[in-house]
């Protein structure tokens, strides 16, 4: 069933492979029509017979950044790096992959110890496959992370929890696949202090690793172990 002749927003029969579903509405825009599913179309379908991923399967890749003409923006920025660099913030992400995993297999997040956080007015990228074709150009995006400098870019916003936003998603989407279903904990650990960070975590009731539960299990703190083990399915 593979590569089979699907229909497209124009309503023509093209391979499947050549298609795309259409899951990342702030991108449909900036698509040529042609290579878009048909509406009526099941995106199952789709995948099944060989169509890729708006939202999953492109990648940006960063063409322009612009930096700000402000400095509030640059204020939260720093803010996040100073707590991003910081050990308990390491220690606390692990311990939410953890909470949502249930896997004490430490991945290698230590380079966040040194990365950074820099605010942009604008960031202009290119959407291209695996296969490096490109999907469209210079279309505006909102946060890109350059693995060699160890940069996280967010677009500037009126909003701080717009860039917190932001900045969670872009981090997250570093985690592979171990990335989390639940970016709260995340943003609310971002923007705190380090040393608040576990506490915060305890009230959010994610759970610690369990080398940690057994030091600090005793008679009187049985209550209190036993409601952090409870599965935390959202802040909201």
């Amino acid at each position: 069933m593979k590569n089979i002749p699907i229909l497209n927003a124009e309503n023509q029969l093209i391979p499947a492979n050549k298609v795309l579903i259409p899951d990342a509405h702030w991108w449909i825009d900036y698509i040529d029509n042609n290579r878009l599913l048909h509406p009526q179309v099941s995106p199952k379908l789709a995948k099944l017979a060989g169509s890729l991923s708006l939202l999953r399967d492109v990648i940006e890749i960063p063409k322009n950044v612009q930096p700000p003409d402000e400095n509030q923006s640059n204020e939260w920025c720093i803010k996040w790096q100073n707590t991003l660099n910081s050990t308990k913030f390491v220690d606390s992400l692990q311990r939410l992959i953890f909470h949502y995993h249930d896997s004490e297999l430490e991945i290698d997040i230590n380079w966040l110890k040194t990365a950074k956080v820099i605010p942009a007015n604008q960031i202009n990228v290119d959407l291209v496959l695996q296969d490096k074709s490109l999907v469209a150009s210079s279309i505006p995006g909102v946060y890109y992370f350059d693995a060699d400098q160890r940069i996280f870019y967010i677009t500037t916003s009126y909003s701080r929890s717009i860039m917190l936003c932001y900045l969670a998603e872009v981090i997250n989407s570093q985690l592979g696949n171990f990335s989390l279903d639940n970016l709260l904990p995340l943003a609310s650990i971002i923007d705190d202090e380090p040393e608040n960070i576990s506490v915060l975590l305890d009230e959010l009731r994610i759970r610690s690793f369990h080398n940690q539960e057994n030091v600090d299990s005793s008679p009187d703190s049985t209550d209190t172990k036993n409601s952090n083990n409870q599965i935390y399915w959202g802040a909201f």
